[in-house]
């Protein structure tokens, strides 16, 4: 895992995260130190299509670009380990993240599934 320290802007997220853990699944708590570097990604993109003038935008499109592009521009031992399951996530601590930019993404109510619709 990155050892990131707790005062650089890179801990921010992480440190975020951690205050909020409660909005957030345990599996990405888990995920996010070693995969600091997508949400970083994730933000700047995000940032990009906030500053362009749009008011709402899906998480999921920058997920796929991000991909997309490190896809091409990276070696193949290279790829991003994204479980899709991440995403709505990604957004969540983006919203926290930049509260001066929430809104730009929509949310689903999210639900514990119980042990017999698994």
């Amino acid at each position: 895992m990155p050892n990131y320290n707790d005062y650089t802007p890179e801990a921010l997220p992480l440190n975020i995260a951690r205050q909020n853990s409660d909005q957030l699944s345990a599996e990405f708590m888990e995920w996010l130190p070693d995969n600091l570097h997508i949400y970083l990604a994730f933000e700047k993109e995000a940032t990009a299509i906030f500053n362009s003038g749009r008011s709402h935008y899906s998480a999921r499109t920058i997920v796929e670009f991000l991909r997309h592009h490190t896809a091409i521009a990276e070696k193949p031992q290279c790829d991003w380990k994204i479980n899709d399951h991440s995403v709505p996530y990604l957004a969540r601590l983006f919203d926290m993240c930049n509260p001066s930019m929430a809104g730009l993404f929509n949310y689903r109510i999210l639900t514990k599934k119980k042990a017999s619709e698994l």
